[in-house]
């Protein structure tokens, strides 16, 4: 979904002609043509000159995602809004959410028109202490369709992760979890009988062990890839072993819980002594996976697009193999909220629930992306047709997972946890010299946040 060249692209939904219309059939406000100067009376004979339509009001909504997604949303939105120019375009993610939440500040405070953003539970804290999202509490109370909406068909650890100080910043659109994908002609071939909901890392380990076939050649088949920069992906083996890299209030470092070593100890023996897992820097999970050399990865959803795209079919879905604490994975949640420099709330207002909709989520599946918010969506035989057998894991795993760690110093101390993991990939330092270097930088981010912020929250919630 990345662009090459700009981190910013957009498409526009725009009425290029004026239209001549009576005063009956207008729908948006109408201003007199050259308004302001002095006209000559119309001659007896002669029509009044008609009345050209306001210039439309124009509403600029980015997110992540491609915009291909929105192609529909922005039929839609011409067609029942004729007096908004909607214009969606997308925002690249260098260095992942904390890249992301970065460059929407950044934009903004240059003065670049922003009405509506999407970005995930990631960007929450960031974005509301820095007041670029505005509550969104007081439309939902003044909209008891859209309430209803929120209250009986989004999940509500959902609705959680996307408000700050109990006020909801977003409208929930799509989320992801981490679950386990593999290679089922593989696991066939190998005689390895399908993974289990329960199955243990010592499982895991076994059938990693009788699966991979490394020799350092182009045949190499590698049994697991793990994501192994991100606060996303590590949080999602973190949470199947009952720890965190950050205390359950997000406000100091737990890098030095034993569960943490223990956790960064087993994926890096994938690594560097079983050889069955590839050191993850740039390696080529996507094409790996989908040419026969990769036999299990974790990942969201959005991998599913990837599948469609090139027609690969023989893979299914289960849990990440468990440790220990009742947690069966990470969730993470994107939505659709409002700046505080918007200038017309209540035309962008109706924008937002149209990009929030039924329809536009289910465009989204469609293409493969992320799971749908609205569990009347995920229910939907088009969103298991677009996907492998065991897609109902997606939304059943909410019952078992927690959100993300992502305090307001998302975009400081995701970078700082990721260089010490590819330290341990490479093989530079030992997991306990990097635990304790990494709990040091990030206690003392952790501390510099406290003094800023106090007493005030750093969950999400």
């Amino acid at each position: 979904m990345r662009r090459q060249d700009f981190p910013f692209t957009s498409r526009k939904v725009s009425r290029r002609e004026m239209l001549r219309l009576s005063a009956a059939t207008l729908t948006g406000a109408l201003v007199a043509a050259c308004a302001g100067m002095p006209q000559p009376a119309p001659k007896p004979e002669e029509e009044a000159p008609a009345k050209a339509p306001e210039k439309p009001i124009k509403i600029v909504a980015t997110s992540q995602m491609g915009v291909q997604t929105w192609d529909g949303s922005l039929k839609r939105a011409k067609e029942r809004y004729p007096n908004i120019e909607l214009e969606v375009g997308q925002t690249d993610m260098p260095g992942g959410w904390s890249g992301y939440a970065d460059l929407i500040i950044t934009r903004i405070a240059g003065g670049e028109q922003l009405d509506l953003v999407m970005i995930a539970v990631e960007g929450i804290p960031l974005l509301s202490t820095t007041k670029i999202l505005r509550p969104l509490d007081p439309f939902f109370d003044a909209d008891p369709e859209a309430k209803e909406i929120l209250d009986t068909d989004i999940h509500p650890l959902l609705q959680e992760m996307l408000r700050w100080k109990g006020q909801q910043m977003e409208f929930p659109f799509s989320w992801n979890n981490m679950v386990m994908y593999y290679n089922t002609a593989i696991f066939e071939e190998k005689g390895v009988d399908p993974p289990p909901p329960d199955w243990t890392w010592d499982d895991f380990l076994e059938i990693c062990l009788k699966i991979a076939d490394v020799k350092g050649t182009a045949d190499d088949l590698y049994a697991y890839s793990f994501w192994g920069g991100g606060m996303f992906g590590m949080c999602a083996w973190y949470y199947v072993n009952d720890t965190s890299p950050l205390t359950d209030d997000w406000r100091d470092s737990n890098m030095l819980d034993p569960k943490v070593a223990e956790t960064l100890q087993f994926l890096a023996d994938l690594i560097l002594k079983h050889k069955v897992a590839p050191n993850p820097a740039g390696w080529d999970e996507w094409g790996q996976f989908h040419s026969g050399h990769l036999a299990m990865r974790t990942c969201g959803r959005w991998c599913i697009g990837g599948s469609l795209n090139v027609g690969f079919e023989t893979y299914d879905l289960q849990y990440q193999p468990h440790r220990s604490g009742p947690l069966r994975t990470v969730a993470g949640t994107d939505g659709w909220g409002m700046t505080t420099s918007c200038q017309h709330p209540d035309e962008a207002w109706e924008i937002l629930k149209l990009l929030s909709g039924y329809e536009a989520a289910m465009d989204m599946v469609k293409l493969g992306g992320n799971i749908p918010a609205l569990r009347s969506v995920a229910e939907t035989p088009e969103f298991r047709e677009y996907g492998p057998p065991n897609t109902a894991i997606f939304y059943e795993s909410l019952d078992y997972a927690d959100t993300v760690v992502s305090p307001p110093n998302f975009n400081i101390i995701e970078p700082l946890l990721d260089r010490h993991y590819q330290g341990i990939w490479n093989g530079e330092v030992t997991v306990e010299e990097a635990v304790q270097a990494a709990h040091e930088e990030l206690q003392a981010e952790m501390d510099k946040l406290k003094e800023k912020m106090g007493d005030e929250p750093f969950r999400v919630g």
